[in-house]
């Protein structure tokens, strides 16, 4: 019965030690600085556009939430096509997801909104 009961303790520790966790945070909101009257109907909808950006933690060192974001922001801005023509990014949302174990995480941020083209 003692062996058992060993067998089962050592079998659920280890099933911690490798199920890891994993928690998604997020943020809808305008971190760029825009004032655009969108109540008439002069934009059309271009589509979505997504970034990302991934750090990995050892010991708790790694880079900041803010500099993830940036780097997302930046991802997603390169996709985004903005150059020639009169289009924005509009509805930002912000997402970051933590996996990891004791000593180890891992960080990935999310960046999306819709591109618009305003219209005569």
């Amino acid at each position: 019965m003692k062996k058992v009961f060993t067998v089962l303790l050592f079998a659920t520790l280890l099933a911690g030690f490798v199920s890891g966790c994993s928690i998604t945070r997020g943020n809808i909101g305008h971190s760029i600085t825009t004032d655009v009257q969108l109540s008439e109907a002069n934009f059309k909808v271009l589509g979505s556009v997504a970034g990302e950006a991934q750090a990995n933690y050892i010991l708790g060192i790694g880079p900041s939430d803010q500099n993830l974001l940036s780097q997302a922001r930046r991802d997603m801005l390169s996709k985004a096509d903005l150059v020639g023509g009169a289009k924005a990014i509009v509805n930002v949302t912000t997402d970051i997801k933590y996996t990891g174990f004791i000593f180890w995480r891992q960080r990935k941020a999310y960046v999306s909104a819709e591109v618009i083209e305003f219209i005569k």
